[in-house]
């Protein structure tokens, strides 16, 4: 306990005095708790786009509605000239937090910087070209694109003036502006009195970042920060029927689930991914562990879309079955109870990372689950896991992603799914898979889409090449007087010109 009160007496000096901003009499200045940490602003810098569009400081050419609908943002309208043709009009009177005018020049030389910097941008956008005239981009695509506009949601395609533009200093066009960043810490933002959509209501606003989930509940509890989804779900229960918080519940498509190196000697067979994904006891996972947090995944994509639920069902719980597969697969039982194949113990390691305060807590269920069908299990957990994930060494990572962040799948099957994907770093491939996903991608008819959708998983599927746990509940726990703080499904949404705190 008398750590836990260290941590919280840093995490207090870290939101007064880590940056500029010191708290004052009547100033609206929202904080916002996390465990996520980010080095970088640049939305051309791997995920750091959904980072910054989440603080208010980036928005993108097009949105997601509440319904996961792509609806025009910054421009006025978007429309479909051409199979690979779109006429994108901008909306007149946005500027970049610097006071130069947002112009269809400067959104092209945006557009055009993250498809040369950013892999899942080239691969998500699909540009060939763009031709400027007054407010209108013309953008050509490499291919049909049915998804364009859908994509143009992304947080990679925010749009930021170039000229001017470093890791900690970037100019948006959002409701906020940067004061102080402070690389893999907090981030301080003041209100832009010249964004398009209003004033914004809050004078300031900041996210304060602390690794530890305890402190970080310490913290809403004493009124230290106003909000946070990162809550851990066992700690939820300090906030339910309090009358100084308010709890916000939305359905997400974020997947909790375990990426397999199938390159990995012992992770490459088939039989011993089939035995662990027998092993996952969802239910208990999701509804004990997580006291609800999340619902139990059958695949990729949660069942409440058309392309998911009864048309594509993974492994199903059953621990004498995963023992009986391992058995048939010659992988027998010593005294200790671990198994060995040809004289080599059944021994993995599962690595996962802090800032999703959920992956460490099912790490720990799922080592001990494994020790009862006689694998045996090191736990790995740090802070990131990129570095392993694009170095290909690991054997099992248990990883979290949205999987329709932009209101379609072809984007998470196109980076997770297809032999080249920018996400598969378990080097699942197959040719039937790739070929369907091509065929998604220039796709118009919906009714296809979803047909080709479930197809294309169950190849994955049948191969056991991935462990999909559950999809979580996106919870937001603010303090009473917080107002129009959205939560998102997509995640990619946070703080607005709206968000306001009244107290």
């Amino acid at each position: 306990m008398a750590l836990a009160i260290v941590s919280a007496a840093v995490l207090s000096i870290a939101v007064f005095s880590g940056g500029q901003i010191q708290a004052q009499s009547g100033v609206k200045d929202l904080k916002y708790g996390s465990t996520f940490v980010y080095s970088s602003l640049d939305p051309a810098d791997n995920f750091s786009g959904w980072f910054s569009v989440e603080l208010g400081l980036l928005e993108t050419l097009a949105k997601l509605d509440d319904r996961m609908r792509p609806i025009p943002h910054l421009a006025e309208s978007i429309e479909n000239v051409e199979p690979t043709t779109w006429k994108v009009t901008l909306k007149d009177g946005v500027k970049f937090h610097n006071g130069q005018p947002l112009t269809a020049q400067a959104a092209k030389d945006s557009l055009e910087r993250v498809i040369g910097l950013n892999e899942r941008a080239k691969t998500g956008l699909l540009i060939e070209s763009i031709a400027v005239d007054g407010r209108v981009l013309t953008i050509k695509t490499t291919t049909p694109h049915p998804t364009f506009i859908n994509a143009l949601c992304d947080p990679f395609a925010s749009i930021v003036f170039t000229g001017e533009l470093t890791p900690t200093v970037v100019y948006g066009t959002g409701p906020f502006k940067v004061d102080n960043f402070i690389p893999n810490g907090n981030a301080y933002l003041v209100r832009f009195d010249d964004y398009w959509g209003g004033k914004p209501k809050l004078d300031k606003y900041t996210y304060v970042y602390q690794a530890d989930p305890g402190t970080l509940t310490m913290a809403l509890q004493s009124g230290e920060i106003d909000a946070s989804c990162d809550i851990p779900g066992p700690s939820r229960q300090l906030f339910r029927d309090k009358p100084d918080y308010n709890i916000l519940s939305t359905a997400s498509s974020r997947v909790l689930f375990l990426y397999y190196n199938l390159k990995n000697a012992i992770i490459g067979d088939v039989a011993v991914r089939k035995a662990i994904n027998m092993a996952l006891d969802k239910a208990t996972y999701c509804d004990v562990l997580l006291d609800g947090a999340c619902r139990v995944a059958t695949s990729l994509f949660p069942d409440y879309l058309p392309y998911s639920g009864d048309r594509v069902k993974g492994t199903a719980f059953d621990l004498e079955g995963a023992k009986a597969a391992l058995e048939a697969a010659g992988y027998k039982a010593g005294a200790d109870g671990i198994r060995a194949k040809d004289g080599k113990p059944l021994s993995i390691t599962i690595s996962t990372y802090t800032s999703r305060v959920e992956l460490p807590i099912l790490a720990e269920a799922i080592q001990a689950q494994l020790r009862e069908i006689g694998i045996d299990v090191k736990l790995d957990v740090m802070e990131s896991v990129e570095e392993k994930l694009q170095a290909g060494d690991f054997e099992i990572i248990i990883y979290s992603l949205v999987t329709t962040p932009l209101g379609d799948p072809q984007s998470m099957l196109d980076n997770l799914l297809k032999s080249t994907g920018a996400y598969n770093y378990g080097k699942f491939a197959d040719p039937e898979t790739d070929k369907q996903i091509a065929e998604l991608t220039g796709e118009f008819d919906q009714a296809k889409r979803i047909e080709l959708a479930v197809n294309i998983q169950k190849k994955a599927m049948e191969e056991n090449a991935f462990g999909f746990i559950g999809h979580q509940n996106r919870t937001l726990i603010s303090r009473k007087g917080v107002v129009d703080l959205p939560n998102h499904p997509s995640d990619i949404d946070g703080v607005n010109a709206k968000t306001d705190l009244v107290r």
